[in-house]
């Protein structure tokens, strides 16, 4: 019999080991949670759990660990969902919806620590529990340059036209992707730039450029979704959107369409490999609607990036434990017109044999990735054989359940 969460075995759990935030010896004092972010942030962490009936944990470089001596309990967790959202926050999880917000931390004086919240419902201990994940988000969005992204990528982006996709799994990197090359069209002057999230995740305030004006819009807080948010940003007539991911049908929609009226549309969709976020997107319609929309989508597209983060073996101590730092690894694929004419003129059950092969041919696959970061040790042999190709450009481990989920789609 699993015993219950409170009662699991969490690691060691020392008064004097200085992994452990120090305010939470007995008790998780939510008063102070600000506190305890910005602890977490400066150790590094990229995400914050918690959860009833159990400590808090940080996950730093994919590495979960414990964080609190503490046990947190449900007036603890109630706590939390005031702080973070308002009082009503309980009451919402127990209706049985889930809560996507933000949340900002003064570290000094002007200058906010953000965080993406997420709080769900889940059961733990025998009974109703609450779950919250918070990732932390730089203080600023980064350039390009920074995180190495390759220069035809960089190229393809500052284009300026159709739709550009970032995809991945989650904790991937797809929003700071996304945020750097906004960040870009803010500094080229592109113009009127609209975004629409869920949450709000980086602001970009702190970016100069005479050229450029951006609004952030959040959903459900501003519009009740995407779609929405689209459908006024065609009468607001802007030179770029942002929207934070293309997740259902009505989305896919908008995007493709604000993409034919001439505006540049960058989205994310949580996808891997170049061919399956196009059988991705078709999914959403119907089998009778899928001919039209394919090639409406096809002939907008400008550019579909997939990126994974993988242990980077040259942040590991002798003793294997991480001293932090993660490669990533991407495949890419630019919609010329070529490519587009190509397609256009085959049936769409060859559009994914298509797609990968001229992944293959540019040398943009992730596969190649792996190659190329094998051979400057970025990644161990086991990643490496992990991202070798396989039928639809996948990494081994997703490919059959990929097949399976997306069999007949396109």
């Amino acid at each position: 019999m699993t015993a219950p969460l409170n009662q699991r075995p969490v690691g060691p759990a020392s008064k004097s080991d200085s992994a452990y935030w120090p305010e939470a010896e007995h008790v998780f004092p939510h008063g102070r949670l600000d506190a305890f972010l910005l602890w977490a942030a400066q150790r590094g962490a990229s995400d914050i759990s918690f959860q009833t009936g159990a400590p808090a944990f940080i996950e730093v470089d994919g590495t979960l660990a414990r964080a609190t001596l503490a046990v947190l309990d449900g007036v603890a967790l109630g706590g939390l969902c005031a702080r973070l959202f308002d009082a009503t926050g309980e009451g919402i999880l127990r209706a049985g919806r889930a809560i996507d917000c933000s949340y900002s931390v003064a570290e000094a004086r002007g200058v906010y620590r953000r965080f993406r919240c997420n709080l769900a419902p889940v059961q733990a201990a025998g009974g109703f529990a609450v779950n919250i994940t918070l990732r932390v988000l730089p203080g600023a969005p980064p350039r390009f340059e920074e995180l190495g992204i390759e220069d035809e990528i960089v190229e393809a982006w500052e284009r300026r036209r159709g739709l550009t996709l970032v995809t991945g799994v989650p904790g991937s990197g797809k929003s700071t992707l996304l945020a750097a090359g906004t960040r870009r069209l803010l500094e080229l002057g592109a113009g009127r730039i609209q975004s629409y999230e869920a949450p709000i995740e980086f602001v970009f305030d702190c970016i100069e450029g005479d050229g450029a004006l951006m609004s952030s819009s959040e959903i459900p807080r501003h519009f009740q979704s995407f779609a929405d948010g689209l459908r006024s940003s065609l009468r607001r007539r802007p030179a770029a959107v942002i929207v934070g991911e293309a997740r259902d049908r009505e989305t896919v929609e908008a995007v493709v369409r604000a993409a034919d009226y001439g505006i540049a549309v960058y989205s994310t969709a949580h996808t891997i490999g170049v061919a399956a976020t196009i059988r991705r997107l078709l999914a959403e319609f119907p089998a009778a609607e899928r001919d039209e929309r394919g090639a409406a989508l096809i002939d907008v597209m400008n550019l579909a990036v997939t990126q994974v983060l993988a242990p980077n073996p040259s942040a590991q101590n002798q003793d294997g434990s991480n001293q932090g730092g993660r490669t990533a690894l991407r495949e890419w694929l630019v919609f010329d017109d070529r490519l587009k004419a190509a397609l256009l003129d085959l049936p769409q059950t060859r559009w994914p044999a298509r797609i990968e092969a001229a992944s293959a041919e540019s040398g943009n696959n992730l596969a190649a990735a792996a190659d190329r970061a094998f051979a400057r040790g970025r990644i161990g042999a086991d990643v490496h054989r992990r991202y070798r190709k396989t039928p639809a450009g996948e990494p081994a481990n997703n490919a059959r359940q990929t097949r399976s989920r997306e069999a007949g789609t396109c």
